[in-house]
């Protein structure tokens, strides 16, 4: 897969799995099989700086979606690594 290089502060207008070409084919089946249909506004934002290893502040209320949206581009940072 061909990594695309996106600024930080790009955002996809939808959070459809499929805007992110980084997300790796399984972790897209494993969302999907836990009835996840995209990503929580907090995680389209999170995204691409955590992916290209930017610091970000995130706030957002309780059950927002935050800690996925630190920890999915890390795991898929990390993966495309090995």
């Amino acid at each position: 897969m061909k990594q695309i290089a996106r600024p930080p502060s790009f955002v996809p207008k939808d959070g459809l799995f499929e805007s992110y070409p980084e997300l790796h084919q399984t972790t897209v089946k494993r969302m999907k099989e836990k009835g996840y249909v995209s990503l929580f506004p907090i995680q389209q934002h999170c995204f691409y700086p955590i992916f290209q290893r930017e610091d970000i502040i995130a706030r957002d209320l309780t059950g927002s979606g935050k800690t996925l949206g630190y920890a999915l581009p890390i795991v898929e940072y990390l993966r495309k690594e090995k």
